[in-house]
């Protein structure tokens, strides 16, 4: 056997033990691999997304630093796609951007030659990106515009006005009047995850309206509680054998068409990219993304569903499929797991003693990814900090724990803020762990240019005051919209200045903090619940939006 073979059967061996979750052995492959080829690209990228996934990432910083510098000239696009990954997985928004502003410029200049290899992954990996580091409507528009027609004719669709029109497209045929509408949504996430957390209590709502409900779950089975609940309310609930590509999911598209679905919503969009591949072959009359992330750009029969607070007008021209707006809110919660269990004020202190905060303090808390944490956001939190004399920011996310703490010590050095008030949690096992942090918190941080969406809501829930940057992008609206929905002006920010002027003036006005702790209190009266906190009426609402398309 040849080096080249021996370094191509380490290669495979590694990739497969990597599906088989056997992690350590993979490694070990993958590195003999590159030992004998130090320049397989394949054993690269396998090799970083172990590291990245399992949350070694330091060791995956060395791995895609080494792939960058052997691999780079050669494909400047993947790489470049893997060192973005990478580092804002880690929290490194800075290095990260700067490559992705770089592989951008990179991109345009050389549309023409882009290989058919790059295009998938400049989809399904690149425009993700784009809304963690940057907030430009316009900018990450024409990203999408550029880049989207281009994968479609790869998946085999046509390019249309926006976007493209699906292989098999239905006849547009008028809702039968007086029955019931059937309505399928597709996800990954039918279990204790963002997405199923805020959209089962919807889902149930709607089933309560038309007895044809769908689910068709795209993702790996593990089951939990909540994929039970999901399953009793549903007519159909289809799960599938994780579909990667669109030969997989052949069988779940021609299900959808035998359940003769009138609307087919996704959750997920890009972040599940066979799902557009579904939606190209529009199984349904209509086809929604909703909920899980922002538009895909696949069609402009297509529709993205928002609401005006998150979407305002004008802002149509930027998206590619046509946009719907709920009339109050974009999503509907009726509480959380373990909502019920708010900690009273001995319990509080009892946690806060445990973690060394005293009873008086002001406690900020962010949670934060590492995608979702910038050197900006940290500069504003501990200037908070400065003004507010008795504050303290919590935080947690997941990301590489080293680069977080340097970014806070090194601002609290700059700024006169000493290190020890701010503190690190680790993250919790289950969601009722997660959530009882709240009780202990004064003030919610949002993170931007990617707002936090359930973690939002949890410390709206909650009954914390929120800070919240709004920006352009719906994805940067989404505390904006919270807020909005509720009523409460008091925390919405325009830009980092009055994020941190509403940060001080929350952390210093204990009257306007309990003004606002009342009013979401009064939020969740059961006789009248402000509109983010019924989903009855969000279902409502969303069926009488369906029977008109």
């Amino acid at each position: 056997m040849t080096k080249n073979q021996s370094a191509d059967a380490y290669c495979q061996m590694g990739i497969q033990l990597r599906w088989e979750n056997s992690h350590k052995a993979a490694i070990d492959c993958l590195e003999k691999a590159l030992q004998l080829e130090p320049k397989m690209a394949l054993a690269h990228q396998h090799l970083c997304g172990i590291l990245r996934d399992f949350s070694d990432l330091d060791a995956a910083r060395r791995a895609v630093d080494r792939y960058c510098q052997l691999c780079g000239e050669d494909d400047p696009i993947i790489t470049s796609i893997s060192y973005i990954s990478i580092y804002l997985v880690s929290g490194l928004s800075q290095e990260a951007k700067a490559k992705f502003l770089w592989l951008e410029k990179y991109i345009y200049e050389n549309l023409d030659f882009v290989p058919r290899s790059a295009i998938k992954p400049l989809y399904e990996n690149f425009l993700y990106t784009s809304h963690y580091l940057r907030d430009s409507l316009a900018e990450n528009s024409q990203l999408y515009r550029t880049i989207t027609p281009k994968y479609l004719k790869l998946r085999g669709g046509t390019v249309g006005t926006l976007g493209i029109e699906g292989s098999k497209i239905l006849p547009s045929v008028p809702h039968p009047p007086h029955r019931p509408i059937r309505i399928g949504f597709l996800s990954n996430h039918f279990y204790r995850h963002s997405v199923g957390w805020c959209s089962y209590d919807i889902i149930r709502e709607l089933s309560a309206i038309t007895p044809h409900v769908f689910l068709y779950f795209t993702g790996r089975i593990k089951p939990d509680d909540l994929t039970e609940k999901f399953k009793r309310i549903a007519q159909t609930y289809q799960p599938q054998n994780y579909p990667n590509s669109m030969g997989d999911a052949r069988e779940l598209v021609e299900q959808i068409r035998q359940d003769k679905i009138d609307v087919l919503i996704d959750l997920d969009a890009i972040t599940v990219p066979v799902h557009i591949e579904i939606f190209q072959e529009k199984p349904a009359r209509n086809c929604i993304s909703w909920l899980g992330f922002d538009a895909a750009f696949t069609a402009d029969k297509n529709y993205f569903l928002a609401d005006w607070p998150s979407l305002p007008e004008g802002n149509e021209k930027y998206y590619g499929e046509q946009v719907l707006r709920m009339p109050h809110s974009f999503v509907a919660v009726s509480g959380f797991v373990g909502a019920h269990e708010i900690s009273p004020l001995h319990t509080r202190n009892l946690i806060r003693k445990g973690l060394r905060i005293s009873r008086d303090q002001i406690i900020y808390y962010c949670v934060a990814p590492g995608r979702k944490f910038n050197l900006d956001m940290v500069r504003a939190q501990v200037q908070i900090l400065a003004a507010v004399q008795d504050g303290l920011l919590v935080y947690k996310g997941r990301s590489d724990r080293a680069v977080i703490e340097s970014a806070y010590q090194q601002e609290c050095q700059r700024q006169g803020v000493s290190f020890h008030r701010v503190k690190f949690l680790p993250l919790a096992n289950t969601e009722e762990e997660h959530r009882k942090i709240y009780s202990i918190a004064d003030v919610f941080l949002d993170s931007y240019p990617y707002n936090g969406g359930t973690h939002t809501l949890e410390a709206l829930w909650f009954n914390l005051p929120v800070v919240t940057r709004v920006g352009e992008q719906f994805l940067s609206r989404m505390g904006n919209s919270f807020l909005q929905t509720l009523g409460i002006s008091q925390g919405i920010a325009r830009n980092w200045d009055e994020y941190i002027n509403w940060g001080i003036k929350f952390g210093q006005d204990i009257d306007l903090r309990d003004k606002i702790r009342q009013h979401l209190i009064q939020s969740k009266h059961q006789d009248h619940p402000a509109p983010l906190w019924n989903p009855r009426q969000f279902a409502r609402d969303m069926y009488d939006l369906l029977a008109k398309l």
